[in-house]
């Protein structure tokens, strides 16, 4: 076959093979004769797919397919249609065959085009089509004529090694130790680059007026032919990404360059930044000086679609700010997604800048961490500007509807963009400023737009009711969903309830359930009012008594009677669903019941020991509530988050194939920007709702009667401000509320996950190393050795690694910057390759102080075992929390980190006693030369314990002081 015709088939075989069943629509029927040919190849045993074509009559050809396509796996099959297109296929009876298979088309040009493409050049090639050929057999025929002329040695020579070769080799990369064998010794002087020169001209288009234009008319040598290759590559991707007429007349035949050239082109490129980052900046700088005109002319959009050179980044990064402050949200995520959700060249360079180029290398720090906070707040900008209003809706089925659909999708990116400033938005960043008051506009916004929902949805509640229907009350949860799952003796039933688990929460773990391959399920109800954890938790318990609940005492909400006992804490809790559920032959056992730290904490075989036989297990969680309420949800919902998966997978892996998670309430995130209510005494209502004796009208508020939300036993009344107000408390500060009847605190998440088992035998082992210098660490992750009697599963690609202060919730962790891996919400995503990552961080508390930290592995996915770093790091005492600080840990493990123990001795003496002169330190250590090499090494010492030390010099010589 000619190399048109083994294109052709080539392409066509990939197909057959990808696809099954290939539909060729071949509207000017130029390949009839060729189909012709495979039909009868396919007969004789030479073409490995059966190929039908229409010649003429519809009903012969249906006839032909009777006997394909019957399998429950597609064959390959091959259906050849001249003159049909993807319109005219729509009016034949074979059309429903036609949207079961695979299409494919290929103009004569084009494949003409891409087959031809290399073997002439690009002249050549287009002057021949452009004489209109519409017969394969002639363009065959041409190509074979072209080609029969004698090529030199070297011209063969080029033809068996790749472009990816060439490139390396014209830029000095080709890493060969035989000088003799690199590719410069074979093209040493003007004649061979010649035949190099018309190579790569066929190959990419690179032509002599761009050689002229860029090398200024200078004599070609072999590096100023790799300098000139290099920039043309270059300039072919730029003026592909600038989508219009460059500027400069020598750029501009490039937009008409052809397709497989283009492909050609990218590909190199594409490899040069990829394999040789630090030659590809270097070679991108001097292209730059030479393009200097035409780069003046891009405006900010222009200059952000361009990747190729580093040049306006800093233009497009301003103009983004003014961008954002305008509210142009739209134009500003077009900006930065490439920059935030793509490996952005440019912004990751700070990979392989030198040590001793800090400024440049804290500069791009910088400008990532800006994109970052700029994408954060364009979404909730534009999240916020594409959302509508609920006040035409009837019902509070309608309003859940919109929220789940749509609503809460505001709360989630708001929720991650105050995260994202709490992170990242500090003083030192280039535009501080205006990012700053960007995001008080946005926070302004944003209590806009969350007074107007909670408003629209107060009047569909006074206008429906503010109890919804059975089927979306909290109260019936357990009676409709958990219940009748418990009655199923092939079912292992694992009931999360999680505080303050919001709605938007719930839609991120969701996504991580469903790439895990289980069966997952999300919906929604509405939590029972006031929404606060005493009255949401326990109605999550089957405490619902004709559809009332009956409160316990004449004041408040402590909990719900049930027969003879009174429903308030997780142990009556679980009672109540023993008595439900659980038959009265099995009523001896009873249900087990955890927390989440408790299930993280228990082994594989000790946790399965406790759920043997349960058909019904209880996870109690109250860590998302209790960081919300101490000011530090921000900095640790991810976390918490994190950790229910674990628990989750932790569960899967022991047997456990039925899940359900769902809340007692949401919550609102509260700013500055929020107002007050002053009502009574500060002591008489809580942040979010009033209970009263009496109703009363307040204005902006909205009274609720106990008997309309189907309690007895009080007959009192609720009092809620119908927008996202906040009752004064005395408590101005606090971030995090719940108590009210906004959607953001009454939507509750039900997400089910069925899921078959999974043995824990199938994860993967791995170990985590890691290096710390001051508050960076370099780490990896590596599959663990296994015996050789043991399988090796399937390796995971990325790890999912966190850090955390063990048994400190009161410190906070924040990760500023990853070189070599990916970071999501503050969630390490490490390539199991090997390579070192750096991850830098800075850790604030209500002290100063030195603390180690954990590293661990937050999903449960895989066996990773955590690991602590022997370092101490400084923590800055910045943070104001509600958390009571915990006590620094007063034992000496950290002396076990020093091998030599005459040292650990040292700083013994100066942790018990403050202080140590050079005679001491002499002393302890046994003579003057060790004091000397203890004074050299003191840096690396001091970071193996928790407390700074500071050295003074006296009359008598050094002195070592501990710091407090």
């Amino acid at each position: 076959m000619s190399i048109i015709t083994t294109y052709l088939e080539d392409e066509i075989k990939q197909k057959l093979r990808e696809q099954g069943i290939v539909i060729w629509l071949d509207k000017d029927a130029h390949y009839n004769n060729y189909v012709d040919e495979l039909i009868t190849r396919h007969r004789q045993g030479e073409f490995f797919a059966p190929v039908v074509a229409l010649r003429g009559s519809y009903l012969e050809m249906l006839f032909a397919l009777e006997s394909y396509g019957n399998g429950l796996v597609p064959e390959p099959l091959l259906i050849h249609l001249p003159g049909h297109t993807e319109e005219t296929i729509r009016k034949t009876p074979i059309l429903e065959l036609y949207r079961a298979g695979s299409r494919f088309r290929k103009a004569l040009d084009t494949l003409i085009r891409e087959a031809a493409t290399g073997q002439v050049t690009p002249t050549e090639l287009e002057n021949y089509l452009s004489q209109g050929i519409t017969d394969l057999t002639a363009a065959e025929n041409w190509l074979e004529n072209t080609l029969s002329q004698p090529q030199d040695s070297l011209a063969k020579y080029l033809e068996n090694i790749s472009l990816e070769w060439i490139l390396a080799g014209l830029l000095d990369l080709d890493s060969i130790i035989d000088k003799t064998k690199k590719l410069r010794a074979k093209f040493p002087d003007t004649h061979s680059l010649d035949t190099l020169t018309q190579h790569l001209y066929r190959h990419t288009g690179m032509d002599e007026a761009f050689l002229q234009f860029y090398c200024n008319q200078e004599t070609l040598s072999f590096s100023r032919l790799g300098e000139a290759f290099a920039a043309w590559l270059m300039c072919v991707e730029y003026v592909q990404d600038l989508n219009r007429s460059p500027h400069l007349s020598q750029l501009q035949p490039l937009s008409q360059l052809s397709s497989p050239l283009r492909k050609n082109c990218k590909h190199l490129i594409e490899y040069l930044r990829q394999r040789h980052p630090d030659t590809y900046a270097a070679k991108a700088v001097i292209v730059e000086s030479h393009l200097e005109p035409e780069l003046q002319t891009l405006t900010p959009e222009e200059l952000s679609k361009i990747q190729t050179f580093q040049w306006g980044e800093t233009v497009v990064l301003a103009a983004a700010v003014q961008a954002l402050l305008a509210g142009e949200f739209s134009k500003v995520l077009a900006w930065s997604q490439p920059r935030t959700e793509l490996p952005a060249f440019w912004l990751e360079r700070s990979q392989s800048t030198a040590l001793g180029q800090a400024s440049s290398r804290e500069t791009q720090r910088s400008h990532k961490i800006e994109w970052t906070l700029i994408q954060a707040a364009a979404t909730l900008g534009d999240k916020i500007q594409q959302s509508g209003r609920i006040k035409t809706l009837d019902n509070l089925r309608a309003a859940l509807e919109y929220y789940t659909q749509s609503g809460y999708q505001i709360d989630l990116a708001h929720r991650r963009f105050e995260q994202q400033c709490l992170n990242l938005l500090e003083s030192k960043l280039p535009h501080f400023a205006q990012l700053q008051e960007a995001t008080e506009q946005l926070r302004r916004q944003y209590r806009v737009w969350v007074d107007t929902l909670a408003q629209d949805f107060t009047a569909i509640c006074q206008k429906d009711s503010f109890l919804p229907e059975d089927d979306l009350q909290q109260r019936t949860l357990y009676d409709q969903v958990i219940h009748p799952l418990t009655q199923n003796n092939h079912k292992k039933v694992a009931y999360f309830l999680i505080d303050a688990f919001r709605y938007e929460m719930a839609t991120e773990l969701l996504k991580e359930f469903t790439e895990a391959g289980s069966v997952v399920s999300l919906k929604a109800r509405y939590a029972e009012l006031p929404s606060i954890t005493a009255v949401g938790m326990n109605a999550l318990a089957p405490v619902s008594q004709g559809g009332k609940l009956f409160l316990a005492g004449d004041n408040g909400f402590k909990g719900f009677k049930t027969g003879e006992y009174t429903v308030r804490t997780p142990k009556e809790r679980v009672r109540a669903m023993k008595d439900k559920s659980i038959s009265l032959g099995n009523s001896s056992k009873d249900i087990p019941s955890f927390n989440l730290t408790e299930i993280r904490n228990n082994t594989t075989s000790k946790l399965k020991k406790s759920c043997a036989d349960a058909r019904l297990i209880v996870i109690h969680s109250r860590e998302i509530d209790d960081a919300g309420e101490a000011n530090l949800g921000l900095a640790t919902f991810e976390t918490w988050l994190q950790q229910i998966k674990a628990a989750w997978n932790h569960l899967k892996n022991i047997g456990i194939n039925e899940f359900v998670l769902t809340a007692d309430h949401g919550f609102l995130l509260q700013d500055h920007t929020i107002q007050e209510i002053k009502y009574g005494s500060k002591k008489d209502p809580n942040r979010r709702h009033i209970l009263d004796l009496e109703p009363r009208s307040e204005e902006g508020c909205v009274t609720v009667s106990l008997s309309s939300l189907k309690y007895e036993g009080q007959n009192k009344y609720l009092i809620f401000s119908k927008d996202t107000s906040v009752f004064a408390t005395g408590n101005p500060g606090a971030t995090f509320v719940h108590g009210g009847n906004s959607l953001q605190e009454r939507v509750i998440p039900v997400l089910t996950i069925s899921g078959r088992y999974n043995s824990h035998l199938g994860m993967g082992k791995y170990l985590i190393e890691a290096q710390a210098d001051n508050n960076n660490i370099r780490l990896r992750v590596k599959p663990a050795p296994l015996p050789q009697s043991v399988l090796n599963f399937a390796e995971a690609k990325t790890i999912n690694l966190a850090f955390h202060v063990p048994n400190r919730q009161d410190i906070q962790i924040t990760i500023k910057d990853v070189i070599g891996a990916g970071i999501n919400n503050q969630l390490l995503q490490i390539p199991v390759t090997g390579e070192w990552v750096e991850v830098v961080f800075d850790l604030r508390g209500q002290r100063d102080e030195r603390v180690r930290i954990e590293i661990f592995h937050p999903d449960g996915i895989e066996d990773v075992e955590a690991t602590i770093p022997q370092e101490y790091f400084d923590v800055s005492g910045s943070l104001k929390t509600e958390v009571t600080t915990t006590q620094a840990p007063t034992s000496n493990d950290w002396q076990d980190s020093f091998a030599d123990q005459a040292i650990a001795q040292v700083f013994l003496h100066l942790q018990q006693h403050n202080s140590i002169t050079e005679t001491e330190l002499t002393q302890i250590l046994g003579n003057a030369r060790k004091a000397r090499r203890f004074a050299l090494e003191f840096e690396e010492y001091l970071k193996k314990v928790p407390f700074s030390v500071r050295i003074e010099t006296t009359n008598n010589g050094k002195r070592y002081v501990k710091q407090n």
